[in-house]
C-alpha cells in the first residue's frame, strides 16, 4: 500500500481546483439547455421540496421564466446560486 502525504494548503487548493473543473465540465455539459424543468432544477440544487424551489423563486435567488403554468429555471442561475453560497475549504 502506498501513502500520499499533502501538506495542508496544498491539499485545500488540490479540492478547490478539482472542484472548479467539475464545475466547468457541468457547465460545458448543459450549455445547450438553458431553461429547465421543475424535476431537473431541484435536482441541481440537491432538494426534494417544490415549497424550498418556490422560495427560491419568491426570493429571487434563480432566475426562471413563467408562463400561463409552466415554469422554467435558468440552469446558469441556478449553478451561479450554487457558487456563490459556495464554502470553500479554506474558510473551514
Amino acid at each position: 500500500m502506498e501513502i500520499i502525504v499533502f501538506e495542508k494548503e496544498s491539499f485545500y487548493k488540490m479540492i478547490d481546483e478539482l472542484t472548479i473543473r467539475i464545475i466547468e465540465n457541468v457547465e460545458r455539459r448543459y450549455k445547450e439547455d438553458e431553461w429547465i424543468g421543475e424535476t431537473e432544477a431541484k435536482k441541481l440544487l440537491g432538494i426534494k421540496s417544490k415549497a424550498k424551489l418556490q422560495q427560491l423563486r419568491d426570493g429571487v435567488k434563480i432566475e426562471f421564466s413563467r408562463f400561463g403554468k409552466i415554469i422554467r429555471y435558468s440552469r446558469s442561475s441556478i449553478l451561479q446560486f450554487l457558487e456563490r453560497n459556495r464554502v470553500g475549504l479554506d474558510k473551514i
